[in-house]
């Protein structure tokens, strides 16, 4: 039986604090498997000034799968310095190849090294995880997956920690393997609403699958009553959306769209980018309608399309508050963590930063967004650190 519309068949929900409820979830196709990328080291990336080039090119890996396998729709999700996709089992050496042009890119265009892998979804299950997919709708036109299971998260500790289990580029791969059409990265950053911008990552502690569902929906309930309601607490919003000219900033897509183009072509790439702004900006000042694209719609648009809520067995949200929303957000998961139900890891900046995936301007365009200055990665250290000193005290407590 065919499955490839397995996930464009599925029934979403409008709340986001159902992706604690089970009923929402069906079980992912035997014959499907699941894609992960990340950066390696993309802490030492931020580092150096490349929080940029580390977002694009988790995006760049989703944009490029999902043109791979078109027009399947597939379900997926952005978690900062990588991707999770799940693509039916038929798409394989499709995907390998996509990934592995990727890889390349991402080394002779930013000097990073971008680890990747496929797994069968039969040999996750053999290994006792399972991946269940949910789909959030964010708007009209935009939703979210969301993953539950441990499947998705298994996957991503084999890319880390088993070499055998990524894919290494063969000979003959070339950047003109993999297609990053509807990649954009055109807006500056967009400043906080109410002084902060925070990136937050919560991973439960529980056994029990309805222990964790409690404590997520715990989490969640808190940070909506702290932060209000999402037109409150949207790191993107329309006041603060402006595209850039600035050249170091657009030319991330420059060296992805225009990548094994001569310098005069990526020159002229850059001109037009910069052109199409302009165009862009002044058409949505205007409100003016052409071809079907209502532009004085199009950043209200792009605010609904944003993927600041999410979750993959873990819990990560981008979030505009200010100093006092944060500190009890932060009271609040401190106690949860001496209670033992989670760890967590906050990452603070001013303002967030958008990377696009635009299938056409009338609806279908999907915005990933970030903290700067190190965001999802940043919180996902912090968590890391937190963890280290809960096994410390968990081994103290046994050797006594």
């Amino acid at each position: 039986m065919d499955t490839s519309s397995f996930y464009s068949n599925m029934s979403s929900f409008a709340n986001f604090s159902d992706v604690t409820n089970p009923d929402k979830f069906l079980t992912l196709p035997d014959d499907w498997m699941i894609v992960v990328a990340d950066i390696s080291n993309s802490t030492d990336a931020i580092g150096r000034g490349e929080m940029k080039a580390v977002n694009i090119l988790g995006v760049a890996v989703i944009t490029a799968i999902r043109n791979a396998v078109r027009p399947i729709e597939v379900p997926y999700i952005f978690g900062g310095d990588g991707a999770s996709l799940c693509i039916p089992g038929r798409f394989e050496e499709q995907a390998r190849q996509t990934l592995m042009a990727t890889r390349l890119l991402a080394l002779q265009q930013f000097r990073l090294q971008l680890r990747i892998g496929i797994f069968a979804i039969a040999a996750i299950r053999q290994a006792g995880h399972d991946v269940l997919v949910a789909k959030h709708q964010l708007s009209e036109f935009d939703h979210q997956a969301a993953f539950s299971g441990g499947g998705i998260e298994y996957a991503e500790r084999l890319l880390k920690n088993d070499v055998q289990s990524q894919i290494q580029n063969a000979d003959n791969v070339s950047l003109q393997d993999a297609d990053f059409e509807g990649l954009e990265c055109r807006w500056d950053q967009v400043p906080s609403q109410h002084g902060e911008t925070i990136a937050l990552i919560v991973k439960t502690r529980c056994t029990a699958d309805s222990e964790s569902a409690e404590v997520f929906n715990d989490i969640i309930s808190f940070i909506d009553t702290v932060y209000g309601e999402d037109e409150k607490c949207r790191p993107v919003h329309s006041r603060g959306l402006k595209p850039t000219y600035n050249e170091d900033k657009l030319n991330y897509e420059v060296r992805i769209r225009a990548a094994g183009l001569n310098q005069e072509q990526q020159a002229s790439y850059l001109s037009q980018l910069r052109k199409k702004n302009l165009i862009g900006w002044v058409l949505m000042r205007l409100k003016l309608k052409t071809s079907g694209i209502s532009w004085g719609n199009y950043k209200k648009e792009l605010v609904q399309n944003t993927d600041f809520k999410k979750f993959d067995g873990v819990l990560r949200q981008v979030l505009s508050g200010n100093r006092k929303q944060r500190k009890l957000l932060e009271d609040h998961l401190l106690s949860l963590y001496k209670e033992g139900k989670c760890f967590y890891g906050i990452h603070v900046s001013d303002a967030a930063l958008v990377t696009c995936m635009v299938d056409n301007r009338a609806g279908q365009h999907y915005h990933f967004v970030d903290s700067s200055g190190g965001g999802y990665t940043m919180a996902a250290e912090a968590m890391k650190r937190l963890q280290s000193i809960g096994d410390e005290r968990t081994s103290a407590k046994a050797e006594v």
